[in-house]
């Protein structure tokens, strides 16, 4: 049965929780109800909905009179509330023990979204992983190092992302507007790699508060996904899918001769550093980093070559047209 959770960071992990019990989000979801109308005025809720609510009926008391009113005796009460809004707004927090969120969009949109994941959650979820499989397999590609796949898929889950390796922290990646949570893994991973018990088992709490859920690479490297929410099953599928790009990875990196590992892979010159440069950017598929390893320079000397091609030239690699005519074009090893 899908809980508050997993709609929640299926549907739109970028929505903030605003009220409520953090214990209250495990509960099933059975349907999705909405209105644009302010209370007395609601619908008839069933058990197990969630109420979608226009946020342009909340009033100088922002979500009180709405956790006021789905919290009376006799009421249909809703699982969870989400307001939503057409541009990002500001609400007080709530002291109510009903989820509430807040995110953007339209009441109709949201309902849709909710309700089209809740009939075919199987077919989203697998969805959702074969994307973050191809693009942690992209980002490896063009830079085969832990942190640029764990970095793809932080930004996509909207959570914090860290691999160990042999007890290291090979990447440590925090989730949007979520930085301070970093500093508390990186604090906790020691102690945390002591206290486990089964790299595959269920989300756990720190004693700071902090969730973590780890997934094995292989024996002596990991990969965990932090936050101070419990993971969902969208999280979870996420983080597993990491793991399956970090195998491969791991596994190409141990076989590489012991000079070559960690050395950047070089491209025969064409005698032009700005024609070498924007042909490193294309391989890198727009990456900067990446390219300027490439290269033996530093980023800096890549961003002024590529202003440089702009003004005086007109190209962009970080542009996919711009990128694939390059590679196409005469001194191309493509």
């Amino acid at each position: 049965m899908t809980s508050v959770l997993d709609l929640w960071r299926a549907v739109d992990p970028s929505a903030r929780l605003v009220s409520g019990s953090i214990d209250q989000l495990g509960r099933p979801v059975r349907g999705i109800a909405r209105t644009r109308a302010a209370p007395p005025h609601l619908p008839d809720i069933g058990a197990g909905e969630v109420l979608v609510v226009d946020a342009s009926i909340l009033g100088r008391d922002g979500l009180d009179p709405i956790a006021a009113a789905l919290g009376e005796p006799g009421s249909s009460r809703p699982v969870a509330a989400w307001v939503v809004s057409e541009a990002p707004i500001e609400v007080p927090p709530g002291g109510a023990i009903l989820p509430i969120l807040l995110g953007t969009g339209s009441v109709a949109g949201m309902a849709a979204a909710m309700e089209g994941y809740l009939d075919d959650e199987p077919e989203q979820l697998a969805a959702f992983v074969r994307a973050i499989r191809l693009a942690g397999a992209e980002a490896a590609l063009a830079d085969p190092q832990p942190a640029a796949p764990a970095g793809v898929v932080a930004a996509r889950l909207r959570r914090g992302i860290a691999v160990t390796v042999d007890g290291t922290l090979r990447a440590l990646n925090p989730r949007p507007a979520g930085h301070a949570l970093a500093p508390r893994f990186a604090a906790a991973h020691a102690r945390l790699l002591a206290e486990r018990s089964d790299p595959g088992s269920a989300s756990r709490r720190t004693r700071d508060g902090l969730w973590v859920l780890e997934r094995s690479i292989h024996p002596g490297a990991s990969a965990w996904l932090f936050d101070d929410l419990p993971p969902a099953r969208i999280d979870a599928l996420g983080l597993e899918a990491l793991a399956v790009t970090l195998r491969a990875l791991l596994r190409r990196r141990a076989a590489e001769p012991a000079g070559a590992r960690g050395m950047p892979k070089t491209q025969p010159s064409t005698g032009d550093p700005m024609r070498d440069t924007l042909l490193a950017v294309a391989r890198a598929n727009g990456r900067i980093a990446p390219a300027a390893r490439t290269l033996g320079v530093h980023r800096n000397t890549v961003l002024y070559r590529l202003r440089r091609a702009q003004a005086e030239l007109g190209i962009d690699p970080r542009r996919p047209d711009d990128a694939l005519r390059l590679l196409r074009g005469p001194g191309s090893d493509d």
